[in-house]
């Protein structure tokens, strides 16, 4: 059953299918075929894969999982239209390839034995081969991005229509300046907490400072006899090292800086090259996407007097389809 994602519009926003239907991230691909990656809860993805396992369900006061069904037996009272943390399937021409319980960081294999009917794909870890890369985002909410990946080449999913997503691709595609801007700041936020907390951990022990004070002040004197135990001395040899006089290096301000405040432009540094790898992804997919398209059209060009050749030997006239004298 292929995806149709017909409820991308009511799934629109920051958490991922929403809507009656699941989101649908795609990539016509021209050997690997349709990939599809459905995202939503399990009532939502089981309309694009019956297979997806079913929630839990309380029999005899014990929560045990509900048994797979070869069809569909209907909506499950145990689903949550609105996910806070939704699953995924990955689809290849309509069949699924793999499930995950929960969206995340994840690289799947397209070419790896799908999983049997109600179970989940263990490996969400792949590092070789055809594999789609999912990105999401930082409390696993939302897909921010899909990614087909096979040795350098590197192509970016078509988002849902009508979702965040494609709104900010809209933005991106329209802007060479956000094409830049928005890796950059997506790469930065992931070391953002790094640097919150550098910042806020000095701000909150002055705050809590007195209040620890106050509290010390009042909490009684307690005395524990400990008891005195004499601990054997081990006469160590008294080894003399020599003494080697380094040279006194004078550093600069600006290298003081750097090392005394490495916590916080080492994140800055690692978020700046995710992104310049962003930006270089970017790019290489629409390169890539650009030669597909060409190829297509090549191809459409040769077939097209091909099939008039084919019409004229059928016909038995020298013209072409659509024309009349």
């Amino acid at each position: 059953m292929a995806a149709s994602g017909k409820g991308e519009e009511e799934g629109s926003g920051d958490r991922a299918g929403t809507g009656l239907e699941p989101e649908v991230w795609r990539l016509a691909h021209p050997r690997h075929g349709m990939l599809e990656v459905a995202v939503g809860g399990p009532a939502q993805l089981r309309t694009v894969d019956p297979g997806y396992p079913r929630g839990k369900r309380k029999v005899d006061d014990d929560t045990v999982d509900s048994e797979p069904a070869a069809t569909d037996p209907g909506p499950d009272a145990t689903d949550d239209g609105m996910p806070t943390n939704p699953g995924y399937v990955l689809l290849r021409d309509g069949g699924p390839v793999a499930r995950a319980r929960q969206i995340g960081n994840h690289k799947v294999s397209i070419l790896d034995d799908p999983p049997g009917l109600g179970r989940f794909t263990g490996n969400l870890s792949v590092l070789s081969g055809p594999r789609v890369q999912m990105s999401s985002s930082a409390f696993a909410t939302a897909v921010r991005q899909v990614t087909f990946r096979e040795g350098n080449e590197v192509v970016h999913f078509d988002p849902p229509p009508g979702s965040s997503a494609e709104a900010r691709l809209e933005e991106i595609a329209a802007s060479p300046w956000k094409r830049v801007v928005y890796p950059v700041a997506a790469g930065v936020g992931k070391s953002g907490w790094a640097i919150a907390m550098i910042v806020l951990i000095p701000v909150i022990g002055r705050l809590l400072s007195p209040i620890l004070d106050w509290i010390a002040e009042r909490m009684p004197d307690i005395d524990i006899p400990w008891p005195d135990i004499s601990l054997p001395r081990v006469p160590w040899p008294d080894i003399s090292l020599p003494s080697i006089n380094l040279p006194e290096v004078n550093l600069p301000g600006w290298v003081e800086f750097l090392i005394e405040y490495s916590k916080v432009w080492v994140p800055l540094l690692v978020g700046v090259a995710i992104a310049v790898v962003a930006v270089r992804h970017s790019r290489t997919s629409r390169r890539i996407k650009k030669a597909w398209q060409a190829e297509q059209a090549g191809e459409n060009e040769q077939a097209e007097p091909t099939a008039r050749t084919e019409w004229r030997e059928q016909s038995g006239r020298g013209e072409a389809p659509g024309r009349s004298d």
